[in-house]
């Protein structure tokens, strides 16, 4: 009986490590680079987006510590976070957030 429940133990863990494989498949982070054209019209609600979303990414700076503990740093490469985690830690993102917010500046004299 003891066989049985051990042999069960291990097929549980082999279902969950294919579930959460297949899971990070579908949920992998893609970046692809792409941006939106510059649009006036809405210019200033878009720096008030930028705007809200800085301060959202310096408030999340503290969390992405997780990135450099080894589940993070496993469970980031699963799912294909661990860059994104990375560059949120060391500021890459808040910076181009503010080169997003000066093109629009410039691009449309919005001050």
């Amino acid at each position: 009986m003891v066989k049985i429940r051990h042999f069960r133990g291990k097929i549980i863990t082999m279902q969950a490590v294919v579930a959460v494989i297949l899971t990070a498949g579908v949920a992998h982070a893609t970046t692809d680079g792409a941006r939106h054209p510059v649009n006036c019209a809405t210019a200033e609600g878009d720096l008030r987006a930028i705007a809200a979303e800085k301060k959202h990414a310096e408030d999340q700076q503290a969390e992405s510590i997780i990135a450099i503990t080894p589940a993070g740093a496993l469970l980031g490469l699963v799912t294909g976070t661990e860059q994104k985690r990375l560059s949120m830690l060391n500021g890459d993102y808040v910076k181009e957030l503010d080169q997003r917010a000066a093109e629009i500046k410039s691009t449309c004299g919005v001050e």
